[in-house]
């Protein structure tokens, strides 16, 4: 599908993002990690740029759903990669390491047998219809309304941070990085004057996905570890931990970046 020329910008790049869906679905189906990669990031996109949109509610949901699909596919393709490297380095433990593996790549070929039943659904179908007409319902955005949308996103990043205790659980950070992905999101469709904002968001979320990434790796090793495999599985799990604690460490440095961004942007 061809992008339509508009004249608003976030009309545009959800022309853009249904685009994406519909290049990439052959990539999703035949297993291509990349085409999944950009599959997923279209459809989490989507549903950032439509969250100050009325009238989509049903649209949202169906996203929803989509991705709810992708998601344990796209964190099993990253696990397994990340694994597969550390798996290389535990020399008497490799065997059991690769018994880990087997298991995380058991997990992924069940996953991935449902999304691509999903795809092969009616709903799916319905989804992409619906979006396409509920496109429509979006409405002209002038650059100061799209300013004024990344700069309220950018305030609920702001306090979900400063709610963060010195040693917040896990899933609070997480929260935190879904809210730096909405103020990127949204900080990008701003454009220019928000540029440097966006950037700064980018490097808090991607450096918190990587504290997620971990506690993903050590809660799906645990969950699959068993027999000769449990000593492999306890040094990959210390490891994700010194991930997490990295993360963590850096974490007030990286939030620093984004407050200096902030105050030029506004």
């Amino acid at each position: 599908m061809a992008v339509v020329e508009r004249g608003d910008q976030l009309g545009v790049e959800l022309e853009r993002q249904i685009s994406k869906l519909e290049a990439n679905e052959a990539g999703v189906r035949a297993g291509d990690a990349e085409a999944l990669h950009k599959f997923r990031v279209a459809t989490r996109r989507s549903r950032a740029l439509l969250r100050p949109c009325a009238g989509v509610d049903e649209l949202q949901r169906e996203l929803r759903w989509l991705s709810d699909l992708l998601g344990p596919v796209r964190d099993l393709d990253v696990l397994i990669e990340h694994v597969q490297g550390l798996v290389e380095q535990l020399g008497d433990d490799r065997a059991g390491g690769e018994e880990i593996v087997a298991a995380l790549e058991a997990q992924r070929d069940g996953a991935r047998t449902e999304l691509i039943a999903a795809l092969d659904s009616e709903r799916y179908t319905k989804l992409l219809d619906r979006f396409r007409n509920d496109i429509a319902l979006v409405g002209e955005n002038d650059r100061a309304h799209l300013v004024s949308l990344a700069r309220r996103e950018l305030k609920r990043l702001q306090q979900a941070y400063a709610a963060l205790g010195p040693n917040p659980p896990d899933d609070e950070l997480h929260r935190v990085r879904i809210k730096a992905k909405r103020t990127r999101y949204a900080a990008e469709l701003a454009g220019k004057p928000l540029t440097k904002l966006a950037d700064a968001a980018k490097r808090l979320q991607d450096a918190i996905g990587v504290h997620q990434d971990a506690v993903v790796a050590e809660a799906r090793v645990r969950q699959v570890a068993k027999g000769r495999s449990l000593l492999a599985a306890g040094r990959i799990v210390e490891r994700e931990g010194e991930r997490r604690r990295e993360v963590r460490a850096r974490l007030p440095k990286v939030w620093k970046r984004l407050e200096r961004a902030a105050a030029k942007a506004f």
